[in-house]
Parts: C-alpha cells; structure tokens; sequence
C-alpha cells in the first residue's frame, strides 16, 4: 500500500476504473472470498466522493464525482443483482457542466433514483442542482439538472430522502444570510423536477449563529424530520424541526430542542421510532473531558420521551467517542455504531442497541465491532433484515493505510463473523469512503473510492447476501372470537429446532414479548413446509406477533407478523364452563361482557354459603379470564355465579368441582 500524501500526489493520474465485486456467504460462515469481480468503467482520471441507494430489485444506483474529462462531473451506474452494471459502460453522465462536487442520492420509488450536488457554474459559491435517471439509465429532467437552490453565498452539505411520492426532500447548510453564518434550509422536488415548496428553498432554521450537519428521514406523509447541530446559545446544542408535505414547519419555529446539555453536541444522525416519532443520535461534550454518544426519541408532535437531554450509550467510557450513524431495529428502538477512541489514541468502532423505552439493550459501554490495529472509522450500517445491522468501516490495520472492512451484528449483540471483521477488500494501496445499501434480500452492497492502480481514484462496490437458515415465504393471520391463529410456510430450512411464538400487547411503548408456545421445525429441508399454531382465550385488545426460529445450536433470528392483530368485542354475555374441570387447585374461567358493566363474578358452597369474590369490579366491553386458586378450600361440589347491573343484567350460574 502507499501513503495518504503519496495518495494526494498522484490525484489526477490518468486511469480510472469502476468494478463491482459481488459476495455470497451463508449466514452462520464468515464473509471469505470474492465469487465474482469484473469491470464496470475503465474511464481516466479520478472518480471518487461515491454514494448509493437501492434499486429495488437487489441491486444499487450509484452516483460519484468524475474527472474523466478534465473537471469534476457527476456520473451514475447501476449495478444489478448479479453484480453486473446495466447502463452505459463507464457510466451515465447526470451533469457535464465545471465543477460539480459531493453528490448525494435517493431512491425514486419505481426503480431509478434522483441525483443532487453542489455545482459551481454559476459563481465562485456552490449552488444545488438535481437530476432524476430511471430504470433503464435515462434522464428525465433538464440536462445537466434542474436547479434547487440559486441563491448568493454557499449551499452545501446536502442531505436526502425520498418523499414516498416519487419525489425528494432535501436539506442542506445556507449562508445565503451571513457568509460566515450557516441556516439550515430544505426543498421538495416532484418526479418531473419541479420545486413543489418556496423557491430557492424552506427555513428550517435561520437563527442567530451558526447551524450544521443537518441530517433528515421521511415522516412516511410527504415530509421530513430534520436535525441539526445548533450554536445559537454559545456552544452547539441539537434541534429538530418537523416539516410538512406542504413545505410548512410543523414544530417551534426554529426547531424543538432535542439537548441543550453544557458544552457541544455535534453530528447527530436520526432514524425512525416505527411510530410516527424518530430516535436522534449525537457526539456530545457535556462532560467537559470527553465526548460521549447520547440518544434521544422524540414524538410527533415534537416531544420529549426519554430522559431530558437525552440517555448515553456507552457508560460515559474515557476519551472521545464521534460520528455515530444510527439506524431503527425495527422494532420500536435503534442500532448505533460510533468512531470509538476509548484506548486513548487509536480509534476503533463499537454499536450499541436502544429499545423504545430508551433503554440500552447490549453491554452498558457499547459492543466491540472492530478494536483491530491503528484506526478504524467512518463507520456506516444498514439493517440486516432480521433487527441486526451490517457495519462497514474504512480499516487501516494493515501498514497504516486503509482497507474495507464489514461486521454483522445481530439483535442480541452476536458478532455472526470473525473478530474485528471481514475485509471487503484488502487490495493495494487505499480503499476510502464507504457506503452502504440493503440489497433487500437480507443482505448490502458496499460501495467506496479505490486507489488499487497506484495512479489514481476509482469506484468499486461490492455485494454479499445471507442465506437464512430458514427462509419464510408467508406469515399470516386469522382472528376467530377471542383466538388466534398464526399461518406460516417456510421455502427451505436449515437446521431449524423450531419456532417460539412471541406475543406483546401492541403499544408504541412496549416491548414486552411473552412467549405464547412452541412448534418444532422439520431440520433441513428444501421443499415446502407448512405450520400453524393457535393462540386462545386472548382478552379484548391489539396484539403483535413474531416468530423465533431456533436452530440446533441455540442461534435464532425473528420473523414480524406485519401488522397488528386485534380482538374485538363479543356480541352477548356469556360465562363459560371453566377449565380444566374438574381442577386441583387452579382453574379459569372465561366470561364476555358485550358492554361497560358492573360484573361480579363468586364461587359458592353448596350450602350457598360465598367462598371467595373473583370479580367485583367495573369492565368495559371485552372477553375476559379469571383464575380460581381453590388451595384453602376442601374437595367437592362448588358454583359459580356472574352477575351484571344495568339495563341488561345478566345472571348465569355453573358448576366447578376441586378434586384433591
């Protein structure tokens, strides 16, 4: 390998090459060995600042500043799921024009993607344009792009995200106000290129000092959540402002306060909370002798739910811990990895997992991804499908110089391949930048700027997939009075024990899952497999449902139910025989109250003589259980009654018998 100085030397040579690399793995092996490599572009000079989004269809459209033609230009490729690129070889030119930089890229919804930068071409400050290329490689706007923000000053920084219309939301740092002061703005461009919001661009924030390193994410209605680092008190603090589809601030004007502990909080990364609310996360100073990583949920309506100022997630350990990115576990909570430089000097990485509730879900100080020799950073991760997450770092443990290295991390904090990571590539001199993209099969693309010619900058992804001990074809259910019954079939399965049914009571908030029952798997099979399972005598409510597949070993990984399930209310009062029957010393009994009632629910004697109260209460609608512990009481012949006030009273009596 050679050094970063020699690096920068030979910035403008004369070759360039784009590859892809593709990788297939199975799940419980480590990432090993390439099983596919060719050439994507063999354009000349540089190509590097790469980033990239899905295609939907396993595949991933990047984007990358080019300096084939002697200035830098913005070019995109494709690259399918079998790792070969479907577009013009080399690479479609996205704008030809001088001086085009930092391109960033989202997925337009129906295969293609849309494409911004910050260009030059206007004056000696940057402004933002933007290009939408579809499925098939064609562009669709005004060449070389359509301008989102022509204002004096400076426009950089820029973040994206689709608008789940086929459009885009953008927000970036403005200095159009105060050349030395940043705001932070944001625009919605439609699927035909037009600016659907105020020209030049929306204030998210144009108070006083400066405003940095916005980052945003859908609201999943059109608009966005937008968070940034803030100075407007003397030191930076984190504020996060939601914006409409129509373009109008929905919070405080200037943004809700996320923290404004002492000191500086910078680089803060936000996810969704699966529940209309995001998860923020931060570098933050507050300790005046280190910076640690803080987290904090915020609701819709811009809310608070944690702890004020927000909840650490490594213990407070020594030295700096910075840049953390953040993705949602998707299952209420989030994945967090950071730049991590507890040893004193060098850094490493670690991630950390948050519940919904805010509570750290893996070691107190953060779980240890890659603590290999000299520097690891600039970590990026992305789901694995299953509430894990794949990390990919740059890596310079080899002379100094850097490499790609990748970790999958799953829900329970297992490292599922070799200590301190599987490189991705290893070859001469510097890989630089990565980027990361789910292929939407359980697996990602990662995708990076390589000097492996020595003479200057090329871009190179590269793909791996899991293949999943048992891979779920369906997942359904169907509510029958107060049970339910969970359908699923398998395609293939791979040492798989069976499946632990999970339930929870639906909650935005709760976290709780309580297992339900078991069903054993069929081991190893490749053909279609078939299950069931009944869950019965449920109490009136909404519930979520999941599957735990176990295998032989112990390893298991979860399958979601994708909505709720809910149990309604039952048309006529009812009190059923109680089971089992006869009983020693417990019993339940299940009842039904079609309306909010006063019930009361007593065992008697058979002398009628009243030998415990179960229910003496007020209930709304619902089915509903009750426990009878008879331990005090002798053998025999007892009743139980239940009876309701109101307009409808309701009286029935059974018959229960303990034996012992």
């Amino acid at each position: 390998m050679n050094s970063n100085s020699t690096i920068l030397k030979k910035f403008t040579s004369s070759i360039g090459l784009l590859m892809i690399l593709v990788l297939t793995v199975i799940f419980t092996m480590p990432v090993s060995v390439f099983s596919q490599e060719g050439v994507v572009s063999n354009a000349v000079n540089n190509q590097i600042n790469p980033a990239s989004t899905t295609d939907s269809s396993g595949g991933t459209i990047v984007t990358w500043q080019d300096y084939r033609n002697g200035k830098y230009e913005i070019y995109a490729q494709r690259i399918n799921a079998s790792g070969l690129a479907v577009w013009t070889p080399n690479g479609v030119p996205i704008c030809l024009q001088d001086s085009n930089y930092n391109p960033a890229i989202t997925y337009d919804g129906i295969g293609g993607a849309i494409i911004t930068w910050q260009s030059y071409r206007n004056s000696a400050t940057a402004d933002i344009y933007a290009q939408r290329i579809d499925s098939n490689g064609v562009v669709q706007w005004t060449a070389n792009g359509v301008a989102l923000c022509v204002v004096v000053f400076d426009q950089n920084t820029i973040t994206m995200v689709n608008d789940d219309n086929g459009g885009a939301i953008l927000t970036w740092r403005d200095y159009r106000s105060n050349i030395g002061l940043a705001d932070i703005y944001a625009q919605r461009v439609s699927p035909t290129g037009a600016m659907l919001w105020v020209a030049n661009g929306v204030s998210i924030c144009n108070q006083a000092a400066e405003q940095g390193a916005p980052k945003l994410i859908s609201d999943g209605t059109g608009g966005a959540f937008i968070t940034w680092s803030d100075n407007r008190a003397g030191d930076y603090d984190i504020y996060t402002q939601r914006i409409s589809a129509g373009g109008a601030p929905q919070w405080t004007t200037n943004g809700v306060a996320t923290c404004t502990s002492a000191s500086d909080q910078l680089t803060p990364s936000i996810c969704s909370d699966g529940a209309a609310g995001v998860i923020i996360t931060w570098s933050d100073f507050r300790s005046t002798t280190d910076f640690n990583i803080y987290a904090q949920r915020q609701g819709p309506a811009g809310g608070i739910v944690w702890t004020v100022d927000g909840i650490v997630m490594n213990n407070n350990v020594a030295y700096a811990q910075t840049e953390p990115q953040i993705i949602s576990d998707e299952l209420g909570g989030a994945i967090i990895t950071w730049t991590d430089y507890r040893t004193g000097v060098l850094a490493d990485i670690y991630a950390q997992r948050v519940s919904s509730t805010g509570a750290v879900q893996w070691t107190a100080t953060g779980v240890t991804i890659c603590t290999a020799a000299n520097d690891q950073i600039k970590s990026q991760l992305v789901s694995d499908g299953n509430h894990g997450a794949y990390i990919a770092w740059e890596d310079h443990r080899n002379a100094g110089n850097s490499d790609i290295y990748v970790q999958r991390i799953a829900s329970d904090a297992s490292l599922n391949w070799s200590a301190n990571g599987v490189a991705v590539c290893d070859a001469n001199y510097d890989q630089l930048n990565p980027s990361i993209v789910s292929n939407g099969n359980n697996g990602a693309l990662v995708v990076w700027q390589d000097f492996r010619g020595g003479n200057d900058f090329d871009i190179v992804t590269y793909g791996f997939n899991t293949a999943l001990p048992v891979e779920l074809a369906s997942l359904t259910s169907i509510v029958n009075n107060r049970d339910v019954n969970l359908k699923w079939t398998t395609v293939s399965e791979i040492n798989n024990s069976g499946f632990e049914i999970e339930r929870k009571n639906y909650s935005a908030t709760n976290d709780n899952w309580v297992n339900a029952g078991f069903v054993a798997g069929n081991g190893t099979v490749n053909t279609l497999s078939e299950y069931n399972f009944q869950d019965q005598n449920l109490q009136t409510g909404k519930y979520n449902y999941r599957l735990k597949q176990i295998d032989y070993n112990g390893n298991y990984e979860y399958h979601n139910l994708s909505s709720f399930v809910q149990i309604g209310t039952p048309s006529k009062f009812n009190l059923s025989q109680n089971y089992p029957n006869p009983f020693n010393p417990v019993t339940k009994i299940n009842f039904e109250i079609p309306i909010d009632a006063m019930v009361n629910i007593t065992v008697f004697d058979m002398a009628g003589r009243e030998v415990k109260t179960l229910v003496n209460e007020t209930k709304s609608a619902g089915f509903y259980t009750v426990q009878f512990d008879a331990s005090g009481i002798s053998s025999g012949l007892y009743f139980y009654r239940i009876m309701t006030d109101g307009n409808d009273k309701f009286i029935m009596t059974k018959k229960l018998i303990v034996i012992k």
